[in-house]
């Protein structure tokens, strides 16, 4: 994506293709703020007097921004659109090869003008909108930039609301001073007031267009979130994820909403529902994925009720995967908690104090030739902050022990003792394919559904691995038995997505789903004829409300991210590789007669690319 200069043009080549990008342009916020700026600032590729493209001079040459044409002895500084396309050639020799002194040459032919600064720019700039218009795009507008107060206003307001700062920013008389010194004189400070209202008639806008885009939409997948805040009030969030015009997947979040008490289930389904009805949307809802709670659950025959959902309701509820394994690993710690909590103590006994961080550091250095680091400190109700801690202390658990051993065990009670760590650093190798799981489907920028297969795969591998382990056999008894109750009936949504994986196809989801049955113990998940009927009807009903004629080709296939595990070995190892010969003039037939995606394609693999094509 991001674009470098171009390479150095000689000044009798002929014309580039394109012009490279602006080597100056910002290329992202690098915060939390980007994301929200990419939904509310439209980017263009255009030029303009604020980001003219650069193009490389010709050899010889002085780039024409930097230096003027002299007038007398002194220099001065252009200012013209017309100078990011014409460079200064000194000792400049006409076709007779006599010297004419300096000249303006054209970047992208051979024609060249005066540059004394009394000549003017005119004839420069009819050259290129006679000759070049194609290279120059907008940038001739620039000699005609007028400051406009109301689009600085407007500016500011995305900017305040994208960067999450206060209204008071455009208040401030110390950024006034910036502005009006080193930017425009012409800028007069905005009040808090009036950034209140701008952003608020920036939001309207920016909602205006979302509803816009949202209706040209066929479904769209929601998530929704609840939590309280430090005030005791309840709050919900609701996302759109969906698919756009050129196959890139969208996040927007739609709406962040108080909810009154009581959070029951008529409360949720109004509020969501509301949501719906404000973004028009109550047509198009696809599935809606909650967490574990019983009061989401319950709002299910209220949504089925009044929502004209895609395959009579049947994939609309979806339960949250990563809040699943955190109740399957919460399970899990609660059989080592006091070794987890010795561990924490320590961390935290470290952590509170600058002058104990200062002197673990020294002992780090000076006793085990480490370099000093602060532990990550863990939340009890975040199982993955339990991983990253004990990540964190490894190479140093002697360290931690010494230290804290001498200075807070005297007080506490028992030492901090190698076989805690052994116990600690054994189940975080336990929990990593939990964390690596939690990861990969908490995605909102790539397809989640379609990987969901492969990483309770993983999963059921690790139980396998562990269950036998002598101080983990009864966390994986009570962790497997969490597993079990929502993953006996697996969701349909899961094995049509990853029958939709080019990589995967009907033979793969039938494969995964045999080998978690084996490896757990589960006897109800669906066998290969099972998913092939249930493929079967749920396309009869795609087919009769999305009818398409496309064809069905075998395109070459792109990569994307990496997927570095073992699972794609199995799957290249028991998968055959498919027919090259289609014959059926069923859509999904045609697809699934294709041939399969090469093994060494497996692991990195676009599989949005896959449907574009």
């Amino acid at each position: 994506m991001d674009a470098g200069n171009g390479e150095d043009r000689d000044s009798h080549s002929g014309s580039s293709d394109e012009l490279p990008r602006n080597p100056i342009a910002p290329r992202g916020m690098g915060s939390v703020g980007e994301e929200a700026a990419s939904n509310v600032v439209g980017g263009g590729s255009g030029t303009g007097p604020l980001g003219a493209s650069s193009t490389a001079a010709p050899i010889g040459s002085t780039p024409a921004a930097a230096n003027s044409g002299l007038s007398g002895s002194k220099r001065s500084r252009r200012y013209s659109w017309v100078w990011n396309h014409f460079s200064i050639v000194s000792n400049f020799k006409d076709e007779n090869g006599i010297n004419i002194g300096s000249r303006a040459v054209c970047h992208y032919c051979d024609k060249n003008y005066k540059c004394i600064s009394n000549n003017g720019v005119g004839p420069h700039g009819r050259h290129l909108r006679k000759k070049h218009a194609d290279k120059i795009g907008d940038a001739s507008d620039g000699s005609n930039f007028v400051y406009s107060k109301e689009k600085m206003r407007h500016g500011l307001a995305v900017y305040v609301a994208a960067a999450e700062q206060p209204f008071t920013f455009g208040d401030d008389i110390r950024f006034e001073y910036f502005v009006k010194n080193c930017l425009n004189p012409s800028f007069a400070k905005v009040s808090r007031n009036s950034t209140r209202s701008d952003t608020k008639k920036a939001h309207s806008k920016v909602k205006k267009d979302l509803i816009s885009e949202l209706a040209s939409l066929g479904a769209i997948a929601f998530t929704s979130d609840m939590w309280s805040g430090i005030n005791n009030r309840g709050y919900i969030c609701v996302t759109a994820h969906y698919i756009d015009s050129s196959w890139s997947l969208q996040k927007k979040i739609i709406a962040f909403r108080l909810v009154e008490f009581p959070h029951d289930s008529e409360q949720i389904f109004e509020s969501i529902m509301g949501v719906f009805r404000d973004f028009e949307v109550v047509d198009k809802v696809y599935s809606i994925t909650f967490d574990n709670h019983s009061a989401n659950s319950a709002t299910l025959p209220l949504f089925i009720r009044n929502l004209t959902t895609p395959y009579f309701g049947e994939l609309l509820h979806l339960r949250c995967v990563c809040h699943v394994i955190n109740l399957v690993v919460q399970d899990g710690l609660k059989h080592i908690q006091p070794q987890i909590k010795k561990i924490r103590d320590a961390v935290l006994f470290i952590a509170t104090s600058p002058s104990r961080q200062q002197e673990f550091d020294k002992l780090c250095t000076s006793f085990y030739s480490l370099k000093p680091k602060n532990m990550n400190s863990d939340v009890q109700n975040r199982w993955n902050s339990t991983y990253l801690m004990l990540k964190s202390c490894r190479k140093y658990s002697d360290a931690i022990s010494l230290f804290v051993n001498q200075r807070y065990r005297p007080c506490h009670g028992t030492p901090l003792t190698p076989s805690d760590w052994e116990i600690g650093f054994e189940f975080m190798k336990f929990l990593k394919v939990f964390y690596v799981a939690t990861v990969a489907c908490s995605g909102v920028r790539y397809p989640t559904s379609c990987i969901v297969l492969h990483h309770l795969f993983n999963i059921s591998l690790n139980f396998c691995k562990y269950r036998d382990h002598p101080k983990f056999a009864h966390a994986c008894i009570d962790m497997e038995g969490k597993f079990r109750k929502y993953y006996e009936e697996m969701p349909p949504i899961f094995m049509l997505a990853a029958v939709m994986d080019p990589r995967m196809k009907l033979q793969g989801v039938s494969l995964l789903l045999s080998e978690i049955g084996k490896n757990l113990g589960i006897s109800t998940l669906p066998s290969s004829a099972d998913v092939n009927d249930l493929l079967t009807t749920m396309y009869a009903k795609y087919d009769s409300k999305f009818h398409s004629n496309a064809a069905c080709t075998a395109a070459p296939l792109t990569s994307s991210t990496s997927t570095n595990d073992e699972f794609w070995d199995f799957v290249s190892s028991n998968l055959g590789i498919g027919s090259t010969t289609v014959t059926s003039r069923i859509e999904l037939e045609k697809y699934l007669d294709l041939e399969s995606i090469n093994a060494n394609d497996r692991r990195d693999l676009d599989v949005l690319a896959c449907g574009k094509k």
